[in-house]
């Protein structure tokens, strides 16, 4: 029986995974659009900055795997 690597079970996600890196980068511009508008020091502003953070590190994770699988296949 041939062994699986990781990178080919993620070959099997890559369009998700296209999608959600997507999915990341424009909301991410949506909220860098919305952001002037919040007003500076409230727990609104907080929450963009947090999820702008966790948009961010969800891309750069897409990102990443798309990358490592396309290079290691």
């Amino acid at each position: 029986m041939p062994e699986t690597s990781l990178a080919d079970v993620l070959r099997d996600y890559e369009t998700r995974m296209k999608f959600v890196l997507v999915i990341s980068l424009a909301s991410i511009v949506l909220l860098l659009i919305s952001l002037p508008s919040i007003e500076p020091g409230t727990t609104t502003h907080a929450l963009v900055y947090l999820q702008l953070t966790t948009f961010g590190g969800l891309a750069v994770a897409m990102l990443g795997l798309l990358l490592w699988t396309t290079r290691s296949g």
